[in-house]
């Protein structure tokens, strides 16, 4: 096997690794937005979840490039984002063994 097929099979086997864990990671996402109603606080042994809900916002391009694009109309295009949700892990500090 050549260093380059080699270097392909190694990137292509921890791409399936990756996706593998995103997966368990999104639906572990899931549970703890579900735990916590949507936003809120869980705390761990070994670190704390803190679950907000965010949005950003966005400017529609087609009806910008339709408008005289004065700062009245583009500021007119400006919409709410979806709200989407965010967890932040902080990892808890590990009491050393004396």
């Amino acid at each position: 096997m050549t260093n380059t097929t080699a270097a392909v099979e190694v990137y292509l086997a921890a791409k399936a690794q990756a996706d593998e864990a995103n997966g368990i990671l999104s639906l572990a996402k899931d549970d703890v937005i579900t735990i916590v109603g949507g936003y809120g606080f869980l705390a761990g042994e070994t670190a704390d979840l803190d679950v907000a809900v965010q949005s950003r916002k966005t400017i529609n391009e087609k009806a910008l490039l339709a408008l005289g694009l004065t700062q009245e109309q583009i500021d007119s295009c400006k919409v709410e984002g979806a709200a989407y949700s965010v967890v932040r892990i902080k990892a808890k500090k590990v009491a050393k063994a004396a």
